[in-house]
């Protein structure tokens, strides 16, 4: 994404499935706080030890999504689809907005994106979804990354492999983008969130904020 035209964020619309917690990204140093406790005494004794490192990458992590202009994350835990029907998948989903530029057609919005990531030689399956209003950029890939070092708890492979989708709407001007995002660290059930991800950018929207600033339920 071409960093000169990212300006702060505008307000956005959007269906957040069912089965999603929100982390609020608001206050992190409260939520640390909140999350301490709860974490050790879920945790084995012997893991203990290693819940303040991991306060603190989770701490620098939700940071970095807010400082990226997300205006929502959150995770998920729903029941897998054939053919593994029934088993429980853990899935993280972020939504980010972004103000783009001058008005213009919003494929030629989605054309740049495309050659931003032939540039940087992204590597995955991309295709343009038509949605009712505007069209979609639709771009899944599987990446390997490196196991977090916790002494007490041993990874299982140095390069376990998460599975993750972006979906991005352009606004009908082509002034805004949305961006949704999903990971999951089980890539053999990644594919059955395509639709899902896919229903949530097309129910974006661009919403003017209203005069009093305030917005509605539905705004992020």
């Amino acid at each position: 994404m071409p960093n000169d035209k990212l300006r702060p964020a505008p307000t956005i619309g959007i269906d957040i499935p069912p089965g999603y917690n929100e982390i609020p990204l608001d206050d992190l140093d409260t939520l640390m706080q909140t999350v301490g406790p709860v974490i050790t005494d879920s945790v084995p004794g012997q893991m203990r030890d290693d819940v303040p490192n991991i306060l603190g990458t989770l701490h620098f992590m939700l940071a970095t999504l807010a400082s990226n202009n997300a205006l929502y994350s959150g995770i998920g835990l729903h029941r897998t689809a054939e053919p593994e029907a029934g088993r429980m998948a853990v899935s993280w989903l972020t939504v980010s907005s972004f103000d783009y530029g001058e008005e213009r057609n919003p494929r030629l919005v989605l054309s740049e994106l495309i050659k931003a990531k032939a540039d940087t030689k992204a590597q995955g399956k991309l295709a343009m979804v038509e949605s009712p209003t505007v069209p979609i950029l639709y771009f899944e890939w599987t990446e390997k990354h490196a196991a977090p070092a916790i002494a007490s708890y041993p990874a299982a492979g140095d390069t376990p492999e998460v599975f993750q989708i972006e979906a991005t709407v352009p606004s009908r001007d082509g002034t805004a983008i949305a961006v949704v995002e999903l990971s999951t660290a089980d890539p053999g059930i990644g594919p059955q969130y395509r639709g899902m991800v896919l229903d949530m950018a097309a129910s974006v929207t661009f919403p003017q904020p209203p005069s009093d600033s305030r917005s509605s339920s539905l705004a992020l």
